[in-house]
This record gives structure tokens, C-alpha cells and sequence, in this order.
């Protein structure tokens, strides 16, 4: 068998595992979605009084983070070279954190960066050879966290990361990087 065919027939391999992945994630978002959606709405029990001092007290950015029990930071790496040739990539040190009940799937390809000038960039495939601690993939359960890098094709100035899932049926977290 050429080089060629077997390079083709595990291309191909891993894109249908992939799509299998896919298809249960979607599956497991649905199942997932219809019973949240099934669930009584919350009582209200703070008077109007109460919650004016509790919304003066907390931040309004704070509360995504305390709702789904996840956070992220991002801070800027520098710059770093390419294992096979001469090309630049901006780092980014990224630490994920599960405060929630639920195991949370961490995985580079769920990363985009929102440039300083509102690009929207995801470099994972284009950034595969750059020379950076890359973060896991992995699945966190409750109370654990995974902490990587990410990089970007050039010198550029990154103003946020988000990190989606993989069918982008929930809110991203979100980080500003510093």
C-alpha cells in the first residue's frame, strides 16, 4: 500500500470518528436540553428592595461565570516559533476551571480569540506545529481544572478568548486576556 493511500485511509478514519463523536454530543445535548426545558421556572423569592442591593453588590460581568460554574483566564505568552519552519504564533496561557456539578469537556478546538480590532480568529489547525505547552483535551469533572496554551497565527493583539462547545449550543466562557 503507497504512502499516499495509507495517509488517505487515516484522514478518513479519524473524520468519520470525528463525525461519530459529532453526532453523540449532539444527542447528549439534546436529551440534555429537553429536560432543563422541562424543569419548573424558579420561584422569586427576593423583594424588589433585595435584589437592587444585591445587584449593586455583585458585578453584572461576574454572574454568566456563576451560573454555569465555570471560569477562564487568559494572560498574552508572548511569541513563539514553529517546530518546522520560520512561522511566528502569539501565545496564550489559558487555565480552565470547573466550580460546577457537571463534568465540563475541555478541547483546543473549542477556543476562538477575539482580536483587539473585533476579529474573530480560531487558528487550532493552522497552529498544530507551534512551539507551546498545548492545553488537553479532556473532560473535567467538579472541582478540577486543565491549564495550556493556545496560539495565533502572527503577532497580533488578543483582547478576548472564548472557549464554546464543540456544536455552540451553550454560552461561551469568556476571558480577557491580560
Amino acid at each position: 500500500m503507497s504512502t499516499g493511500a495509507k495517509i488517505g485511509l487515516g484522514c478518513g478514519g479519524c473524520a468519520g470518528v470525528l463525525l461519530i463523536l459529532l453526532l453523540m454530543a449532539g444527542c447528549v445535548a439534546a436529551v440534555t436540553s429537553d429536560t432543563e426545558a422541562d424543569a419548573p421556572p424558579p420561584a422569586a423569592s427576593a423583594t424588589t428592595e433585595e435584589s437592587d442591593v444585591a445587584s449593586e453588590a455583585e458585578p453584572a460581568e461576574e454572574e454568566p461565570a456563576e451560573e454555569t460554574g465555570v471560569t477562564m483566564t487568559a494572560t498574552h505568552a508572548g511569541t513563539v516559533g514553529d517546530t518546522i519552519d520560520s512561522t511566528t504564533y502569539t501565545a496564550i496561557d489559558v487555565e480552565v476551571v470547573n466550580d460546577s456539578d457537571e463534568p465540563v469537556d475541555v478541547n483546543p478546538i473549542n477556543f476562538t480569540a477575539v482580536l483587539s480590532d473585533g476579529t474573530v480568529v480560531s487558528d487550532w489547525a493552522d497552529t498544530i506545529f507551534a512551539d507551546i505547552d498545548p492545553i488537553d483535551a479532556v473532560t473535567l469533572q467538579p472541582g478540577q481544572r486543565a491549564s495550556g496554551q493556545i496560539a495565533l497565527v502572527g503577532e497580533v493583539d488578543v483582547a478576548t478568548v472564548e472557549m464554546g462547545d464543540i456544536l455552540g449550543l451553550s454560552d461561551p466562557v469568556v476571558a480577557e486576556v491580560g
